[in-house]
């Protein structure tokens, strides 16, 4: 049960909900992911602990950032269960597609440099 409620307070928040929705696609920089959701890196940083301490998400260190991924090979099943209910709500915000959007754009822009 205590994983459960870890989980449930993790998604409480509609900007961790948006960010675990841009991990859908693979892992993120969290300094893409302030870029594009327009929140400082210790916030965003903040907001991952949270979605890693529930077994959301897990992190790589690569250089001086981390990039995060969701814990898809999780065996959990509130996690597998919950990323499976995070595609369907993603699909119908509008807030979120802006930001999938940006970051993809913003993705394509760093590999070109």
């Amino acid at each position: 049960m205590d994983n459960f409620i870890r989980i449930t307070k993790a998604l409480s928040d509609p900007t961790r909900v948006r960010i675990l929705g841009l991990l859908l696609d693979g892992e993120v920089c969290v300094c893409n992911i302030a870029n594009v959701v327009g929140v400082a890196q210790p916030t965003v940083s903040r907001h991952l602990k949270q979605c890693t301490d529930a077994g959301l998400t897990i992190g790589r260190k690569a250089g001086g950032w981390t990039h995060y991924r969701l814990a898809t090979d999780s065996t959990d099943i509130y996690i597998s269960t919950f990323l499976e209910l995070l595609q369907q709500a993603v699909k119908t915000d509008g807030d979120y597609m802006a930001l999938r959007e940006n970051l993809q754009t913003l993705k394509k822009a760093t590999t070109i440099l």
